[in-house]
């Protein structure tokens, strides 16, 4: 906001420069043509003396009114000097005041620029501190990823580490039961056998 508004007061600096400098041609062109105003009126008034003075009959009557004319003239001229020395003094006002304000210029252009290396060099830092936060999350994100692949690998060789002790338990199940099958058919076989050799013992009692 302060930029804009130093933008916007700078703006109507230079524009209050342009109509200054605007006045001061307008006041130089007028001084100029009263200039050749006066050099013509001269001129002239020259001429018509040279003419006058070749008559002399009417002489007299002539310079008479020549000198009014003169007086006439001389009094516009002061009067003329007079406006000319007031745009001489308008024109050095002018001057002045476009000094001013070119130096009000130079200053607000500074300020602009001051508050512009701020602003940009406040950007470039929280860039720099934006930029390192984003390279320590990369770098926490790839230590992420290197542990979770690590975790996925430990994970899939203990589920096939599982998969294989399930498959040894299911071929152990299967031995024990086959071995409790032969077991149950050993125990028959030797309750079998001691009928047997009971009833060969009392037969033999019997033969005795």
């Amino acid at each position: 906001k302060n930029i804009e508004k130093l933008e916007g007061e700078l703006s109507q600096w230079k524009i209050k420069y342009e109509e200054l400098n605007k006045n001061k041609q307008e006041v130089m062109k007028q001084l100029n043509i009263l200039k050749e105003i006066h050099q013509d009126e001269l001129g002239r008034i020259s001429e018509d003396l040279e003419d006058e003075l070749g008559a002399r009959s009417s002489m007299d009557k002539k310079l008479a009114e020549l000198r009014m004319e003169m007086e006439r003239l001389q009094a516009e001229n002061a009067a003329e000097w007079g406006r000319r020395e007031r745009l001489e003094t308008e024109k050095l006002n002018l001057e002045r005041e476009n000094k001013k304000l070119r130096a009000q210029i130079e200053d607000l252009e500074e300020v602009l620029a001051r508050k512009r290396r701020q602003t940009a060099s406040a950007l470039d830092t929280d860039l720099k501190t934006i930029q390192a936060e984003l390279f320590e999350k990369n770098k926490e994100l790839a230590d992420l990823k290197h542990i979770h692949t690590k975790l996925k690998k430990q994970y899939q060789e203990k589920m096939a580490e599982l998969a294989h002790a399930n498959r040894r338990v299911e071929q152990h199940e299967g031995e024990v039961k086959k071995l409790r099958l032969r077991v149950e058919e050993l125990k028959k076989e030797l309750a079998q056998a001691e009928d047997e050799l009971d009833e060969a013992h009392n037969q033999a009692r019997k033969l005795q």
